[in-house]
């Protein structure tokens, strides 16, 4: 496959940034190419519309099967083409999602006639995968007492048979309380003071970058000194405090970080992959903060990966995911929902994943998750977040994974393309991989549109 890419800023720019995205996200290998470079035909191309003038549609003429992306220009009318006309520099989280679908739907018929292979984004070959994670921000006795709640989350957790379940915290509660935080966990960086919460008042925005540095480094300390686990290189921000987004990512970086999570994938630019962001926005717009963005180049954008939180469908406008103190109108952490009603939305959630075959990325706060368990407590939605991890855990078809595995997984993976061969011998196409990660499945799409998935060995393939 081969994307053109438009100098930066130029017309079509934005459209294929966001199929480089796509590409990327689903496992596909591809050649970036500038223009005029559309002139050798490749098998199947994406071009920008807006590109289009006399002399590109002229070449066009060699592609076998090309995706014009965006609003098209006069020139391509006629052009025998696939036409995808959803232009990127109006995504949002109202189209992002039907967007991503369109796009596969186009690119499976791009293939008629000429045949696809990508790495597969689950191990395994599964169909979907599934990530549930919270944060701990205030010390117990201080609503909502997310430190006392730990030991209730992860015994839910492990009553359910799921292994996975890992959580941000700000590490001056394990500070403050180092007995409240239960060992095999997996705790993940959410800063030392949770600025803007019970033990820091100033916002995250307001830290010059020495002191969000010295934040992420010191709650590094802490757990390593406390607790003795890292933090595998994951940091959520505070209360999801984006407005400092730059001097963040920059700390990030320098400290060799490996992933980031604080927005729902109903802003991503791949619905819900993970995806390296962008240096720099695309637009002025919101909706093209570097966060939410990732770019064609790998030079211009973060080594760290955004790990989206799925959207919430009780609140599908909300912008950083499903996070049960926010689901059904704030109802799981006022307690007036019922628990019942909680179960729904996570199970909805997973079933939806499956349904795009994508990531299903669930926000349980240890409050929520162990509520029920504790003397005091008014209703049992820890028993609610226990049938439906028993559900999950009981799906075949499910990859069940912590961040910090997704995260791996998803190096490898990315690794494992870059690495990956095409060649057609004697009329037959041999794909070469060398030693692919264990699960590594090539989707394989014919020239006659079927879809098959083929878990490759352990070592050379």
């Amino acid at each position: 496959m081969g994307v053109v890419v438009p100098a930066y800023a130029q017309a079509g720019w934005a459209d294929a940034a966001f199929w480089c995205a796509f590409l990327e996200a689903w496992g596909y290998p591809f050649e970036r190419i500038s223009p005029p470079g559309v002139i050798e035909p490749i098998p199947t191309l994406v071009v920008p519309a807006p590109t289009v003038d006399a002399a590109v549609a002229a070449s066009l003429a060699g592609a076998p099967r090309t995706i014009l992306a965006g609003a098209a220009s006069p020139a391509c009318s006629g052009l025998p083409s696939v036409r995808f006309p959803y232009p990127a520099t109006a995504l949002d989280r109202n189209s992002i999602g039907a967007t991503v679908r369109a796009a596969r739907l186009a690119l499976a018929e791009a293939a008629r006639g000429v045949g696809l292979v990508s790495i597969w984004p689950w191990p395994q070959g599964r169909r979907a995968a599934l990530v549930i994670d919270g944060d701990v921000d205030h010390p117990s006795g201080v609503e909502p007492s997310c430190s006392r709640y730990v030991a209730p989350s992860v015994d839910v957790a492990q009553h359910a048979g799921f292994e996975s379940y890992g959580i941000f915290v700000a590490a001056q509660n394990i500070e403050a309380e180092p007995g409240s935080f239960p060992g095999g966990v997996e705790y993940y960086n959410h800063s030392f003071s949770h600025p803007y919460s019970h033990w820091n008042a100033e916002h995250w925005a307001s830290l010059k970058i020495d002191e969000m540095r010295q934040e992420v480094v010191r709650a590094g300390d802490v757990y390593r000194d406390l607790l003795g686990v890292e933090d595998r290189g994951l940091f959520r921000l505070p209360h999801f405090q984006l407005d400092a987004w730059d001097r963040t990512a920059d700390v990030l970086e320098e400290l060799d970080y490996r992933g980031e999570s604080s927005i729902g994938s109903n802003v991503s630019i791949t619905d819900g992959l993970p995806f390296h962001p962008s240096r720099r926005p695309w637009s002025t717009r919101a909706e093209d903060a570097a966060y939410a963005r990732t770019h064609p180049d790998p030079d211009e954008r973060r080594p760290f990966l955004q790990i989206p939180i799925s959207t919430d469908p009780s609140d599908p406008a909300f912008p950083n995911g499903c996070c049960s103190y926010n689901t059904l109108g704030e109802g799981v952490r006022r307690r007036s929902a019922h628990p019942e009603a909680f179960e729904e939305i996570l199970t909805t959630v997973v079933e939806d994943a499956l349904e795009r075959e994508g990531l299903a990325h669930l926000f349980i706060d240890p409050p929520d998750a162990g509520y029920g368990r504790l003397p005091g407590d008014r209703s049992d939605y820890a028993s609610a977040v226990e049938r439906f991890m028993k559900w999950a855990v009981s799906r075949e078809y499910l990859t069940i994974m912590s961040i910090a595995e997704l995260v791996g997984w998803w190096f490898e993976r990315e690794e494992a393309i870059a690495r990956m061969r095409l060649e057609i011998d004697g009329g037959a196409l041999v794909v070469t991989i060398e030693d692919p990660p264990v699960g590594t499945t090539l989707e394989v799409i014919s020239p006659q549109g079927i879809r098959s998935l083929h878990t490759m060995s352990p070592g050379s393939a």
